[in-house]
C-alpha cells in the first residue's frame, strides 16, 4: 500500500475509534506505517534493479545478434574443411611402382 493510502486508512481509523482508543493502539500504528515505508522503499529499489538489469540483458542480446552477423555461417550445400579432409583420406588410390620407373630400369623425374 503506497504511504498516502495508509496514511489515509489509520487517520480513517483514528476518527471512527475516537482519540482515546486510537491512542491504546498508536504504537501499532506506528509500527504499521514504518514497515510499510521500508516496504514501499526496497520495492522502489528492486523495481530499480530489474529495470537495470532488463537493460543490460537488451544490450548484451544486441551485442550477441551483431557478432552472430559478424561470424560467416556455412550453408547446406558447401562442404567443410573437415569434411574434404576425410574425403581425401577416404579416397585411397593404391601406389604403382612401375609408375616410377622408366623401361631402363631408372627413376622417372
Amino acid at each position: 500500500m503506497k504511504n498516502d493510502e495508509l496514511t489515509k486508512l489509520t487517520s480513517d481509523m483514528q476518527k471512527k475509534l475516537g482519540k482515546e482508543t486510537a491512542g491504546t493502539i498508536a504504537d501499532d500504528l506506528g509500527k504499521i506505517l514504518t514497515d510499510n515505508s521500508n516496504m514501499n522503499k526496497l520495492l522502489d529499489s528492486k523495481d530499480k534493479e530489474i529495470e537495470r538489469l532488463k537493460n543490460a540483458n537488451d544490450l548484451l542480446a544486441t551485442s550477441n545478434g551483431q557478432l552472430l552477423q559478424q561470424v560467416g555461417m556455412q550453408s547446406d550445400g558447401d562442404e567443410s574443411i573437415l569434411d574434404k579432409k576425410t574425403k581425401e583420406k577416404e579416397e585411397y588410390k593404391p601406389f604403382n611402382f612401375s609408375s616410377a620407373f622408366d623401361e631402363k630400369g631408372n627413376f622417372k623425374r
